[in-house]
């Protein structure tokens, strides 16, 4: 009688590795020259998904067009990372609010009517949710009734999705502080917290690829925050989504990146913070 037992996926080949990743790259900007079990993960789980077994067989499905650009979307949220948490780098939300506190300030400057956020690359909701969170906690500090919109974008429907929910497991929301959690959420169960009506009003949740940015968040912004995205860029192209940015910041605005995650980018429009644990700038215009 024959016994099942689990055979591990067959390796990319360098040669499937390098069409693959060219594929990747050239139609929505992702790099995996560093990051090849990322990409071999993603394949084999949707692989299996839909019983392919043979990487060049799959190949051929997913570039064709147009049958295979269905098979595209899923593909890409299978090797998309969409590994997240609430204010998860809190050195850069520390400037966040830190810069919030001066735009807010009616003591500082003139106010606009509102405060335009994005979130790039948005994943599952934590992010721009913890934009929201710090912005009406800073604006309710100042009594401030500035209106407060969030754009968040991903190139994966089934993150966008999640996130649209807003709903997370206890262990997601454990860490934040009880009156965070009160103000915020609301408990479904014991297992599950829901983000509030008030607060997922705020934010907007829109599909984007970073190579097409060109129809998306075309208002001119007050904080842009992208942070674990550039990293599966090629360097050349750092340099244009960047600048890019730039040109999207309201006078003053501010640019959060992820520590390290882009070096030697200048841009004569803006001036980096002067705080070493984050990579943040501000548009001097």
């Amino acid at each position: 009688m024959a016994s099942w037992y689990y055979q591990p996926p067959v390796n990319l080949t360098d040669e499937q590795y390098h069409q693959w990743q060219a594929l990747l790259e050239q139609r929505a900007g992702i790099c995996f020259m560093q990051h090849k079990s990322i990409l071999q993960n993603g394949l084999n789980k949707r692989m299996r998904e839909i019983g392919v077994e043979d990487y060049d067989d799959y190949f051929k499905q997913v570039s064709t067009v147009p049958e295979g650009v269905i098979e595209w979307s899923l593909l890409v949220d299978r090797v998309s990372v969409k590994e997240t948490s609430f204010f998860r780098d809190p050195n850069s939300f520390k400037a966040v609010k830190n810069y919030l506190l001066n735009r807010l300030d009616p003591q500082i400057r003139e106010q606009d009517d509102t405060l335009e956020i994005w979130s790039v690359g948005c994943s599952t909701g934590e992010e721009p949710y913890s934009l929201a969170i710090a912005a009406v906690d800073i604006a309710d500090y100042l009594a401030s009734n500035i209106f407060i919109g969030v754009t968040a974008t991903d190139i994966s429907k089934t993150a966008l999705n999640d996130a649209r929910k807003g709903v997370y497991t206890a262990r997601k929301v454990e860490a934040l502080p009880l009156e965070t959690k009160n103000k915020y959420f609301t408990r479904l169960n014991d297992k599950q917290f829901k983000i509030v009506d008030g607060l997922e009003e705020k934010l907007c949740f829109a599909q984007s690829n970073i190579l097409e940015l060109d129809g998306t968040a075309s208002i001119k912004l007050d904080i842009i925050y992208c942070q674990n995205v550039l990293i599966y860029f090629q360097r050349w192209r750092h340099q244009q989504v960047l600048d890019m940015f730039v040109d999207r910041l309201k006078p003053g605005g501010l640019l959060v990146m992820g520590p390290g995650e882009v070096m030697s980018w200048r841009n004569s429009k803006v001036s980096r913070l002067a705080d070493d644990l984050v990579q943040a700038y501000v548009h001097t215009g």
